[in-house]
């Protein structure tokens, strides 16, 4: 059980919440005082304070210098750094899960970037396995493409919501299969799926790009589920 002061900070931290979501305390509107908020929830200002520093690590306050504390805006930024950060923090189970996440956004990607990518757009995606062949043997040149390959199709999508949540995740997948993909030569089979994912956004079918870049994935799960299973493999 937690004590007493946690409790009443929580339970601060709950109202204000609510009240943030439901839009009674507006985006960009500046937080109440501490003084009131003492008053209102009849509270210390170390409980207010532990309150405040919870809402701002969720991303629901701002606080600007010389100002005071404001509801948050929207924030694109504020959405990748929360996924990113979960993304590094969490378990194998867990990561499993967000492998399943990123197959489901990025297959969707693919898709939307057969329609919508221009051609300085689709140009970009084809610059980046340029630059994963001219990196063979070259772990971290490679990785670096691999992860430019993958956020250009999410920038092709026309989507700000997948390129952001992408942006989060790729980092961690890729720093992932840089330790784990062992020391055979694989760099050509990675590139050869990256390059059948390309030609199905060039053919103009968004549904074989949509499959191409799912097989690409869920080739990758495997072998995440097969070091997880045997990492002396």
């Amino acid at each position: 059980m937690l004590p007493p002061m946690q409790r009443l900070s929580a339970s601060i931290v709950g109202t204000l919440e609510k009240e943030i979501l439901a839009g009674t305390l507006p985006s960009g509107e500046r937080l109440p005082s501490e003084e009131k908020l003492c008053a209102r929830f009849d509270a210390s200002r170390t409980v207010i304070r532990e309150a405040i520093q919870q809402l701002r690590g969720r991303g629901l306050l701002r606080t600007l210098k010389g100002s005071g504390t404001y509801i948050a805006d929207p924030s694109l930024d504020a959405l990748g750094s929360a996924i990113e950060t979960y993304s590094a923090l969490v378990g194998t189970p867990d990561f499993l899960e967000l492998i399943d996440f990123r197959i489901l956004i990025e297959s969707e990607c693919a898709r939307l970037a057969t329609n919508r990518g221009s051609a300085r757009q689709i140009s970009a995606i084809r610059k980046a396995i340029e630059r994963m062949v001219a990196a063979k043997g070259d772990l971290q040149a490679f990785s670096e493409a691999d992860i430019a390959f993958h956020l250009a199709i999410a920038k092709a999508s026309g989507n700000r919501l997948y390129d952001t949540m992408l942006t989060a995740l790729e980092k961690r997948c890729i720093e992932f299969a840089q330790s784990n993909r062992g020391d055979h030569d694989w760099f050509d089979e990675v590139i050869d799926f990256h390059r059948a994912v390309l030609a199905a956004i060039e053919s103009g079918n968004a549904q074989d790009a949509a499959a191409a870049m799912r097989r690409h994935l869920l080739h990758s799960r495997r072998q995440f589920i097969d070091v997880v299973e045997n990492p002396k493999a």
